[in-house]
């Protein structure tokens, strides 16, 4: 295949590739606000039962967890926003109640430790490799 041809080919994707992407972007709707229960529902899955093992609220059946979505509830009827309730569940449980605590301490570098193991690996598989037919020991191509 010449290189012109190539050229062509290479040229066309990316033109379909960006009439795809503006498509997409084109149909999407602007942001609507959330209905209190949307955001309820987005806070109670957020958020731990204090008294169940690694269950949101959302999931949660326990009689506390049903009293704190009414809790939720109640304050976002009140005009709280969620950072304030979240920021009061904090308050009261700590910061345990969180099921997602986000980038807070460890947390960021948790998530970076395996990506950096990975690029050093790369690099040293690709460093380290040999071309094909070297010996690894110098006296192997003698006898």
């Amino acid at each position: 295949m010449s290189e012109r041809t190539r050229n062509l080919i290479v040229g066309a994707v990316s033109v379909a590739a960006l009439v795809v992407i503006v498509a997409g972007l084109a149909g999407r709707s602007g942001p609507t606000d959330p209905t209190p229960q949307e955001r309820a529902y987005q806070l109670e899955i957020r958020l731990k039962c204090p008294f169940c093992v690694g269950e949101s609220l959302a999931d949660s059946q326990s009689g506390v967890a049903r009293d704190l979505r009414v809790l939720i509830e109640r304050r976002i009827a009140e005009g709280a926003t969620d950072q304030e309730i979240i920021d009061e569940f904090v308050a009261n449980y700590g910061e345990s109640i969180l099921l997602d605590p986000g980038g807070k301490r460890w947390g960021i570098a948790l998530w970076a430790l395996p990506v950096l193991l990975g690029a050093v690996g790369v690099y040293a598989v690709v460093r380290l490799r040999r071309p094909a037919g070297v010996p690894v020991d110098s006296e192997a191509g003698s006898r």
